[in-house]
Parts: C-alpha cells; structure tokens; sequence
C-alpha cells in the first residue's frame, strides 16, 4: 500500500482489494472501510516519526477515541481505492484526522472523522496534543475543514427496546500491538450480533461508534442492540444503537464501547 505526502501535508493511500476484503456477496465489508482509515492515519505517522513503533519506545502509543463513517457506495472485489486523510490542529488531548476514500473512478466511497489521542500506556493517562500536532504537520487552516462529532444522548435516550443480545468470543487475533482487542473487532461483534437474513439486505450507511475502554483477551463481553420499535429491523432505514458491555469480576457491568448505525438496503448501497 504505497502512501504518499502532498504539498498540502495531506497523505495518500492507494490500495486494492483483496477477496479477503468482500462478504458473501463480493461486497466490500465494514471491516474494510474501518482498516483503511486506521491503515492511512498509522501509515501517515510514521512517516511523520510518531507511528505506534517510534512512540513505544518512549512509553506512549496511539488510541481512537470515536469515529463518525459515512459510507456513500460498498465496492467489490477486484477494485483500486484511493484514500486520502490530513489531522486537524488539535484540542486539549484530541487529535483529530478526516479521511475519505474513492474509486479508480473518483466515485466516493466514504468520508469520516476520526478522534485520537496518544498515550502513556504506564499511567494510561492522555499526553497534551500540541507536541503531536506540530509532527503531524497539518494543512493550511483554510484546508483543514472542520471536524464535528454530533451528541448522540437522543438517540441513545430514544432506543429502548432491546432486539439482541451476543456474547462474543475474543480471539487470539482479536488483540494487537497495543496489546488490547483491536479496534476492528467491535464493529465485527455488532454487526455478528443481528440475524443472517437482516444482514444480506441492508449494509451500514452511517456508523457513528465510541471507544471508552480498552478491552483484553480474557474479558467478558455481552453485546446489546436496542432501537427505538421493537420491528426497527423490519424498516425501510433501520438505526440501531449498540452498547458493547463487560462483566468485571465484582460482577458490576461497564460500558466500553457504543455505536450508533444507520443502514440502508444493499441495493441502495451497493
């Protein structure tokens, strides 16, 4: 996956799919979307110098926060992709990046917003943006864009008819470098979480999702989908809300990752 850095400080990722990349239907899945924003901005700071392997060595490594996809069209397999992706000036301990992707054809596929932060993974406690920023190299201001994560209380408040629960098993291949479950797990568990029949008709057009605490091998996970209408699967755009939630040894349930997602029929996507 060649990557390149424009005179904009923008990085940009030509990749193609592979066949380990579609569903059962040689639709592109999810997963992929969401790799090739992780691939773009890990790619991105390493050739910046502040990748997860140059900041290990001093005791931090990177971690996403939240992440809003908007997906506009699910490619197939054999396809060429291009992404592109630059960070936003940061705030506090955020570190935002924006990062869209098109076809071969210049056709968009998606475009989302992304929240990071790096830490201390000693104290586990978030390190001041500005030294990250001034690595990254932003885009002139005018470039930039704004990146703006809506509050999604409503749509949680709004969800309370409970239509699944799952109980995912975390794998070996689950965990990575950071040494916690990978980012990419969680969108598998929500969407293994809702029936075969729903997921051959509708694929996710907007996925809106919250890291809050980092997960490891041996947890004890419980996957929770609620809607607003206990038939919401049965609807023309179903939205659904996601809790990801783990049971500690007390017994006390805590919340570590949530998703808001709206889908929309394979032939609309696809």
């Amino acid at each position: 996956m060649p990557m390149t850095i424009n005179e904009n400080n923008q990085a940009v990722l030509d990749y193609s799919l592979t066949c380990n990349d579609v569903d059962g239907h040689s639709v592109t899945r999810l997963t992929t979307y969401e790799n090739l924003v992780q691939e773009a901005a890990g790619m991105h700071a390493t050739m910046r110098e502040i990748g997860i392997f140059q900041l290990q060595k001093i005791d931090r490594t990177w971690v996403i926060a939240r992440s809003r996809m908007e997906i506009f069209h699910y490619g197939g397999w054999p396809q060429d992709v291009k992404v592109l992706t630059w960070p936003y000036d940061s705030t506090g301990f955020n570190c935002p990046r924006h990062v869209e992707c098109a076809d071969s054809t210049g056709r968009p596929l998606f475009t989302c917003e992304t929240k990071w932060a790096v830490i201390n993974f000693k104290t586990g406690r978030p390190v001041r943006a500005s030294e990250i920023n001034s690595a990254l190299q932003t885009p002139p201001k005018e470039m930039q864009g704004e990146c703006v994560f809506p509050n999604l209380g409503e749509e949680d408040d709004r969800c309370q008819s409970i239509i699944a629960r799952y109980i995912p098993q975390i794998h070996y291949l689950d965990t990575d470098l950071n040494r916690h479950v990978n980012n990419l797990s969680y969108f598998s568990w929500c969407q293994d979480a809702l029936p075969d029949e729903f997921r051959d008709e509708y694929k996710p057009a907007l996925v809106d999702v919250r890291w809050i605490k980092q997960c490891y091998r041996h947890d004890n996970l419980t996957v929770i989908v609620r809607a607003a209408d206990k038939d919401e699967l049965k609807n023309e755009e179903p939205k659904l809300w996601f809790d990801i939630m783990r049971t500690e040894e007390s017994g006390a349930q805590t919340k570590v990752f949530d998703a808001w997602m709206v889908w929309k029929r394979r032939s609309v996507l696809c």
